[in-house]
């Protein structure tokens, strides 16, 4: 770079890891009188001027595309040599372009040059990410002011990206924040400090900055565009999710790879169309050419504007180094994606063989998802079991389950879905929700529901569609309840291939003394009546085989109803006295099911019912 330089004695801050070996970028923030705004001055490394068109080092750039950042050790994009003579440094004498502007309050960078810098010996100060906060926090350090300047700059900026509608996101303490892209990327631990968003909030208003400039100039760049996919969802709706996921670790994983899916990769072209997930009319990429290859091209073409030299690459060359370099990446990202997958794989098939009562419940469930497209394997069997007993199966790990096609899962799949039908009626509902989400092209389950019976005793049956065979109709005492049972019998028929079509449910023969005038609905605040005596009736066998007292004193009313339709006997009744004054009044409840009789009393005619209900299971399960 031959052209004319411009110099400033305020300090510029490196602002970078303390081991960085490629240091690119150095910056100086400083406030305007009268709170108007601040300051910017941006040097990038003049990278051009060290590695020549066509040098080793250039073609090294080109076949690498960027620096590697691997766990032991890093392959600098340039080669060593080159990327330490080109790097901005304390002690050293570097050229480089320079961009400045005014930054306003609200988050505008205006008044925009674009030029030739020099950065004389000992104006940059190197500070690493983790002596940030200190010095931001101590107002008698020498570089505190100059970070605060920094610091508030990269706050209205975010705030103006934020306002409008970008996918701007940072969480320092869990370490995560958002691309240019909107995907979720992970912040190394070193990393996550307040600098982290200085840095990144000074280079992309940098980027955008020198992009517009070059609109302006009519200088074709590789410009970074990034076109909106229609089904990513709405910017603002985006972030919601994002703050929202950020505490739960299984959900915000889910989420990272819906986003990685769905927005697409940003691309290099020599034409403008916009970044939408910056939410900018033009963007590009300058401020790291000792790293990125693209980064080092368009300083070779700004330089040679600046210096009214030729450009250095033709309109085609550029076009088609923009096709490659956007191949490139496309196939890095399928590489990365297929690396971590077959990683996970390797994983969850070693873990697979290890003693499977040791895993997580993540971990089994990973295990669970890769047996189920197999044969059933007897560990995975017993593992099933032991959990199902144990009460330690997810509502994700029988979504799971119930779509294992072998055989040889029919057993273990029926066996579970028993166990929590009669545990967890409860987790019906989620199953089936879980397993539509994860099969949007399958129709929903559907449920129908029916009512009988009298306005103070009434019935209600349920019926569950899934994947098209209907299950059985299911009984209870509440809607829920039955609604609940028919989800779990209808994936039940799912599994066993058995379609239940009858129109209506056979409802349980009609209770007792049919004529009686119901009961009233409310405690009666007279005196106390007793009721006619229950006719006395020998008690009769109910069929117990496979009941758990747990599961029936958990809901107690709703399961002897159920147990009177399965063994063929008329549902309970119960009987009701009020005892005591108008304003304390005690009631009694008793209960008769096919001869079996219990009593309680409580506060209210409800707490009483249920209360008696409970000490007839206890009775009937004593006498088993």
């Amino acid at each position: 770079m031959a052209s004319p330089t411009t110099t400033d004695l305020s300090t510029l801050l490196m602002i970078d890891s303390a081991s960085a070996r490629d240091r690119d970028d150095a910056f100086a923030v400083t406030p305007l009188a009268e709170g108007r705004g601040w300051s910017v001055e941006v040097h990038i490394a003049g990278v051009a001027d060290v590695v020549g068109l066509g040098s080793v080092a250039d073609e090294q750039a080109f076949l690498r595309a960027e620096t590697r950042y691997l766990r032991d050790r890093t392959v600098p994009m340039l080669g060593h040599s080159a990327e330490q003579a080109a790097t901005l440094t304390t002690d050293a004498v570097r050229t480089s372009l320079r961009v400045t502007g005014t930054l306003t309050t609200d988050g505008r960078l205006i008044d925009v040059t674009v030029g030739r810098g020099q950065i004389p010996s000992g104006r940059c100060a190197a500070v690493d990410h983790a002596q940030v906060p200190a010095i931001l926090t101590d107002p008698a350090h020498p570089l505190h002011a100059p970070l605060a300047a920094a610091d508030a700059a990269a706050q209205a900026l975010l705030g103006a990206r934020r306002d409008g509608g970008a996918l701007a996101f940072y969480d320092l303490t869990r370490g995560w924040a958002t691309n240019e892209d909107g995907a979720i990327v992970a912040i190394a631990a070193e990393l996550r400090t307040v600098a982290y968003v200085i840095v990144q909030e000074l280079m992309i208003a940098t980027n955008e900055a020198v992009a517009l400039w070059c609109v302006e100039q009519g200088l074709p760049i590789l410009f970074r565009n990034h076109r909106p996919n229609p089904v990513a969802g709405p910017a603002d709706e985006l972030m919601t999710e994002i703050a929202a996921a950020a505490g739960d670790p299984d959900l915000f994983a889910k989420l990272r790879g819906r986003l990685l899916s769905t927005l697409r990769a940003a691309t290099y072209d020599p034409t403008v169309h916009g970044h939408y997930g910056l939410r900018l009319s033009a963007y590009t990429h300058v401020t790291s050419p000792l790293r990125r290859v693209a980064d080092l091209i368009n300083q070779r073409i700004i330089a040679a504007h600046l210096d009214h030299s030729p450009t250095p690459y033709t309109p085609d060359q550029l076009a088609a180094l923009g096709t490659d370099l956007n191949r490139r990446t496309r196939q890095a990202r399928e590489a990365k994606k297929n690396h971590f997958k077959h990683a996970d794989h390797r994983l969850v098939t070693e873990q697979a063989t290890t003693d499977l009562t040791t895993l997580d419940a993540r971990t089994f469930h990973k295990v669970l998802k890769t047996a189920t497209t197999a044969p059933l394997r007897d560990e995975i069997a017993a593992e099933l079991a032991r959990r199902a007993d144990a009460d330690l199966l997810t509502t994700p790990d029988i979504a799971v389950l119930i779509d294992a096609t072998d055989p040889t899962w029919r057993p273990i799949q029926l066996r579970i879905l028993d166990t929590l039908a009669d545990t967890h009626p409860e987790m019906g509902p989620s199953v089936v929700s879980v397993w539509r989400q994860t099969h949007p092209d399958q129709p929903p389950t559907e449920l129908e529901t029916r009512r009988n019976g009298a306005a103070h005793h009434p019935l209600f049956a349920a019926r569950a569609t899934h994947q098209g065979i209907r299950g059985p109709w299911t009984i209870a005492a509440a809607k829920k309840p039955a609604e609940q049972a028919a989800l779990w019998a209808g994936l039940r028929a799912q599994l066993t291939g058995t379609d239940h079509p009858d129109p209506e449910p056979e409802w349980p023969a009609a209770p007792h003394n049919p004529d009686a005038p119901a009961p009233p609905a409310s405690a009666d605040p007279g005196p106390a009546i007793s009721p006619p005596p229950h006719p006395p009736t020998a008690p009769a066998a109910l069929n117990l085989d496979g009941a758990k007292k747990s599961k029936a004193l958990s809901n107690p009313i709703a399961w002897l109803m159920s147990l009177a339709q399965n063994s063929n006997q008329a549902p309970p009744e119960w009987e009701f006295r009020t005892d005591g004054p108008a304003h304390a009044p005690r009631f009694t409840a008793t209960v008769h099911l096919a001869g079996h009789t219990a009593t309680a009393d409580a506060t209210t005619k409800t707490v009483a019912k249920t209360a008696s209900a409970a000490a007839l299971v206890e009775t009937l399960f004593a006498r088993q």
